[in-house]
């Protein structure tokens, strides 16, 4: 009988139920700031975590987290009496591909925040994955403890590396979703199996599929969840599939299963096989588990990775069936991928238990609300309206379809009322006077919480229900109007109760004085008075102020209603009798609605202009206040709320959507605006000021779209132009080191002499890009007219002193540069280049403390500084920031060398050239100098009237003249004597190729000899020094 009725209700539930849905909790990301859903804690120093455009699931965005370990957890959610929540997230690990691979032990845990202060891990993301990064669909029922009020998720990154130039060790989280499928808290099984019997198949639920191996799939007794017994699967690939299971018909049902994994160190039986041991499943010997969906798919909804170092490891798998899998022939399958086959011992055992597919009853309300007016008449019927409220807050309602039953009697069309989407309209019929009490005595399905709640008149949900009714009063029924603009000829009607129970004039042809006030019902207070014929009214019954109305012959009279701020009012009347009409009070109510004519979308300063042209305003990325003020009507087709002189200060309302768009530069990125919405609160100005960013460069208008206002829609309102935004930062980055040049491409090597002046072969190039406050590249800044970078304003440090080598007092060699200043070009969207100047000149100091060995150059140059017009500079973490250019020479410590010579004085004589350069120990010919030059015009003789230098000039070979040099004229040929006899040969060398050949500590020029006339054999000279 038991079965029976259970399976009655199934088919119940199947056919008629509607499960509602609750979006508690969505974010997609799609914004530049993680914004107040979201607070991020570091535990390491480098841990963050933030918005990128890495990679996304939606959109282009998402959520990641990197570097170091780190907390990002989600704003409260309210949960209480929820029976089945759901998350959903899309997780990628991150790759090399778009961000940076996550490391093994830089894994991720998703947790979950209970009702006991602690935080549970619903999954584990291990780092180490694919090198092109992992997608996982991550879908999991939140734990029953997380049902409370205060209910978070959190994301935990464990580990990560990096530095404050590299970022690494991504995950990357988008389309977060935390879900309410308002569901009872009974489970209805539609499928259960919990193995305790002897084998598998007797019972026609399951069916084997083996590909490969000796064993199948059977029930044993080494693992449990509850009773003694589970069923495994081993051995090799094959599949376990259930029978199938109907899920037509219903919109919600849920799988749940415990698979545990295999171990060498427990022991059990089963019927087919008697005694033997759990196997640990190996490395791919996993198992997947799908589901087979109505198109004629199999999808994964999960995957059990086999590990020789998780011994027993247990899984619990608990979430809703998808959509698509609501058919007739529904099946869940157990994969296990691969095993090894014996055909005696069974191995790489995975243990299943608790197989359970079913649904739910719906959940029912938590409590019910009513309100109405409180001026009820017996000759006309009273309306109610029903509220299904979802929680005790009554923050989200039931949309459910009920049926409740309403009391007293004398209800419209009966005393119950279905109705779905949240609330339903009722209306009372009571012809008696007096005070009856509202009430929902109960409902289908019933509600979970507390008792009924009302509001009169607009005011706060109590638990005072009561409703008078009166034999006669005052009705009018005053239009919704836009503020400030009011209406005209609304009908008031004096009416009492006729002898038919029908409503007929109370007065006729008269005047009567009434008093009237106005009553606030949303927001609940105010400063301002409703006015009735261009009067104030009084703020409350205490404060009423008087009119005089004139009656028609039908009890009609008519009047003109305004309001100046925003919201819905009250405008009360009562009538007290005097005289014939002693001890008669006739009340009345109306309630109308007064909503802004726009809004006025500011900044503290706007530029018309709307082009480069405009000033620096604020940072891209950096909050600014965005002002919002609600405008009270001056004129139809308003062109400009900002300058109306009366604001709505009473206005508010969720969720006002905010826009953006890119005025200038044109064409142009748009960027991102946040927040996209904000809610806007009741203020002694009507003012809100909204802490708001813009991703972009450039000049911009804000569009701000209310929700509808009790149901008007009130439009779209649009700033003038905004800006200039201008970026946060700059990064940078040398893209080219750069190379010097040698003097001199040598014969074998190259090489510069010390203190001859160097050049770029390539210059170093740096590319510089604007960035806003997180991070992100503003591409418009290199836009015509948004670029405020000069070259000039590019420091770049030259090197004092080389890296590496040392003068003959052991300190570092001194270096000159004479820096020009470089070129600034767009190299793309955001991104300027700059390339140092090719004339820059770059010096070893030559002195005493520079006659060293050859030395490769190693030097280093240091952006130090980049500044802008308006103020932007280099990221300051990145300064200094280094780079040594390529140096493939030798830099020599060199000198000229004039060499002595003789001769007849009736022939021209040559004084030949070498170079030399200082090896480490004494000079050397620079046998790869190809490239220093000579001219005898440089050469001075001494004495003149001897001998005088000729036409000579050439370029050395392999560090030599030869036979060629300074060339000396013959001394016969020079007027004047004597005509024999030596002369001193002076040449004014480069300052490089200068040499202290009299070792005073000073460099001069090179001297030579020259001799003129007959050889005379040996003149026994003890000594004779020459200059060299």
């Amino acid at each position: 009988m038991m079965i029976r009725v259970l399976l009655s209700l199934i088919l119940l539930l199947a056919s008629a139920s509607s499960f509602a849905v609750n979006v508690v909790f969505s974010d997609d990301f799609e914004r530049t700031l993680l914004g107040t859903d979201w607070i991020v804690t570091p535990i390491g120093a480098r841990g963050k975590a933030a918005i990128g455009t890495h990679i996304s699931n939606s959109g282009s965005r998402s959520m990641y987290t990197c570097c170091d370990e780190v907390y990002v957890t989600s704003r409260a959610m309210d949960l209480s009496g929820v029976n089945y929540a759901e998350v959903s997230i899309w997780i990628a690990s991150g790759s090399d591909d778009y961000s940076e691979w996550a490391s093994s032990g830089d894994d991720l845990e998703v947790q979950a925040y209970l009702n006991d202060g602690t935080w549970q891990v619903l999954e584990i993301f291990e780092g180490g994955g694919d090198l092109h990064g992992d997608i996982y669909n991550f879908v999991a029922k939140l734990p029953d403890k997380a049902y409370h009020s205060g209910f978070r998720l959190r994301f935990h990154q464990l580990d990560g590396s990096g530095t404050t130039l590299s970022d690494r060790d991504f995950w990357h989280i988008d389309d977060v979703t935390v879900t309410d499928y308002q569901v009872g808290p009974t489970q209805y099984p539609l499928f259960f199996d919990d193995f305790e019997r002897s084998t598998l198949l007797t019972t026609g639920d399951w069916s084997i599929n083996r590909i490969d191996g000796n064993f199948n799939s059977d029930i044993s007794t080494h693992f449990s969840t509850s009773g003694s017994r589970s069923m495994y699967t081993c051995c090799g690939r094959m599949y376990t599939t259930t029978r199938d299971i109907d899920l037509s018909g219903y919109t919600f049902a849920e799988i749940s299963f415990e698979v545990m994994q295999g171990d060498d160190s427990v022991s059990g039986s089963s019927a087919a096989f008697g005694s033997f041991d759990s196997e640990t499943p190996s490395l791919g010997d996993d198992v997947q588990v799908q589901i087979y969906m109505s198109d004629g798919s199999w999808r994964e909804i999960d995957y059990y990775y086999g590990s020789t170092l998780t011994d027993g490891e247990r899984h619990t798998y608990h979430a809703r069936v998808p959509d698509g899998g609501y058919h007739s022939a529904f099946k869940l399958r157990f994969h296990q991928v691969k095993g090894t086959h014996s055909s005696i011992k069974h191995y790489d055992l995975w243990h299943i238990d608790e197989v359970f597919v079913g649904t739910r009853s719906p959940a029912g309300p938590d409590h019910f609300r009513l309100s109405y007016a409180s001026n009820a008449l017996t000759c006309s019927p009273q309306e109610v309206t029903v509220t299904a409220c979802a929680n005790a807050a009554c923050t989200s309602q039931y949309t459910g379809s009920v049926t409740v039953d309403l009391s007293p009697t004398g209800w419209v069309g009966g005393d119950s009322l279905t109705f779905s989407g949240g609330t339903g309209a009722a209306q009372l019929s009571h012809t008696t006077a007096g005070t009856v009490t509202l009430d929902v005595p109960s409902s289908v399905p019933a509600k979970s919480g507390g008792g009924v709640r009302c509001s009169i008149d607009g005011g706060p949900y109590t638990g005072s229900c009561d409703l008078t009714f009166a034999t006669s009063g005052f009705t009018y029924a005053i239009p919704d109007i836009i503020a400030a603009k009011g209406t005209t000829g609304v009908t008031v009607k004096a009416v009492k109760e006729g002898d038919t129970q029908q409503c007929v004039p109370a007065f006729s042809n008269v005047s009567k004085t009434l008093d009237l006030w106005t009553d606030y019902a949303s927001p609940l207070t105010g400063s301002r008075a409703i006015s009735v014929n261009t009067v104030d009214v009084g703020l409350s019954e205490g404060g009423a102020t008087q009119q005089t109305l004139n009656f028609d012959a039908n009890g009609e009279t008519t009047i003109d209603v305004n309001y100046t701020d925003a919201g819905e009012v009250h405008l009360k009347m009562k009538y007290t009798g005097s005289g014939s009409d002693s001890g008669l009070e006739m009340k009345g109510s109306g309630t109308f609605v007064s909503r802004p004519a726009g809004l006025c979308v500011a900044a503290a300063t706007t530029c018309p202009a709307g082009d480069s042209s405009c000033g620096a305003f604020a940072v891209a990325g950096d909050a600014f206040s965005l002002l919002v003020t609600p405008k009270a009507w001056v004129m139809d087709l308003d062109p400009d709320f900002c300058d109306n002189p009366v604001a709505t200060p009473n206005y508010t309302a969720s969720n006002l959507a905010i826009s953006h768009s890119l005025v200038s530069p044109s064409p142009g990125n748009a960027g991102t605006v946040s927040p996209g919405s904000y809610n806007h609160a009741v203020s002694g100005t009507g003012t809100n000021s909204i802490n708001t960013s813009l991703s972009e460069v450039g000049v911009f208008t804000f569009t701000v779209t209310p929700p509808s206002y009790f149901t008007h829609s009130l439009g779209s309102f649009t700033s003038a132009p905004i800006g200039r935004f201008y970026p946060d930062h700059f990064d940078a980055v040398w893209t080219d080191p750069g190379e010097i040049a040698p003097s001199c491409n040598g014969s074998v090597n190259d090489f510069l002499y010390t203190g001859e002046a160097g050049y770029w072969l390539s210059e170093p190039t740096l590319t510089l890009t604007a960035k806003n406050s997180s991070g992100g590249t503003t591409q418009n800044y290199t836009r015509t007219g948004y670029m405020r970078l000069s070259g000039s304003g590019v420091t770049v440090n030259a090197p004092t002193t080389d890296n590496s080598a040392t003068g003959t007092d052991g300190n570092p060699l001194a270096v000159s540069v004479t820096p020009q200043t470089g070129s600034l070009s767009v190299s793309g969207s955001g991104q300027v280049q700059y390339v140092m100047n090719l004339l820059d000149q770059i010096r070893y100091t030559r002195n005493t403390l520079s006659e060293v060995a050859p030395f490769s150059p190693d030097l280093t140059w240091s952006l130090t500084a980049v500044t802008d017009s308006d103020g932007v500079s280099l990221n300051p973490v990145m300064a200094p920031l280094t780079s040594s250019p390529v140096a493939g020479f030798e830099v020599r410590f060199g000198r000229l060398w004039l060499e002595n010579s003789y001769g007849p004085e009736t022939e021209d004589l040559y004084l030949p050239l070498r170079t030399e350069y200082f090896s480490g120990s004494r000079y050397v010919l620079n046998t790869d100098d190809i490239c220093s030059s000579w001219d005898s015009v440089n050469a001075g003789v001494t004495p003149a009237s001897l001998t005088a230098t000729g036409v000579s000039a050439g370029v050395l070979v392999d560090g030599r003249s030869d036979s060629n040099g300074i060339l000396l004229q013959a001394p016969t040929t020079v007027a004047g004597t004597p005509d024999t006899g030596e002369a001193t040969v002076t040449y004014s060398a480069d300052s490089w190729l200068q040499g202290d050949y009299d070792n005073d500590g000073s460099f001069e020029n090179p001297q030579g000899i020259a001799t003129f006339g007959i050889f005379r054999g040996h003149q026994r000279l003890i000594f004779r020094k020459e200059k060299h």
